[in-house]
């Protein structure tokens, strides 16, 4: 999968992402980007509003990298553009650009 391939995702209603191994955003689509009030792509949780939150937040990235299953999940950020969110989430792995990657999408619980 390339980043020009999941240009369709852009303007869906949910948030769209993709990490790395190494917790690096490779991918956001303009949900995930509004929700961290700044494009995410470079950056890790720890770097972005919800960093207070990026412990959590990696630890379930590194459940799916270990055990290569889909995870389902709720996720709370503290501190986002929006201010509190509660967020439905599933993750999975799949192929970006070469490398396996942990894929997200979620949608704000209101």
């Amino acid at each position: 999968m390339t980043a020009d391939e999941l240009s369709v995702l852009d303007s869906m209603p949910f948030l769209f992402w993709v990490k790395s191994r190494d917790e690096q955003y490779l991918w956001g689509n303009r949900k995930i980007c509004e929700l961290a009030g700044e494009d995410v792509v470079g950056k890790t949780d720890d770097q972005l509003v919800w960093a207070e939150n990026a412990s959590a937040l990696k630890a379930a990235d590194i459940r799916v990298f270990n055990s290569g299953k889909p995870d389902y999940l709720l996720e709370h950020v503290v501190k986002s553009s929006k201010g509190e969110e509660t967020l439905s989430v599933c993750k999975w792995l799949d192929d970006f650009e070469g490398q396996q990657c942990c894929f997200g999408i979620s949608f704000v619980i209101e």
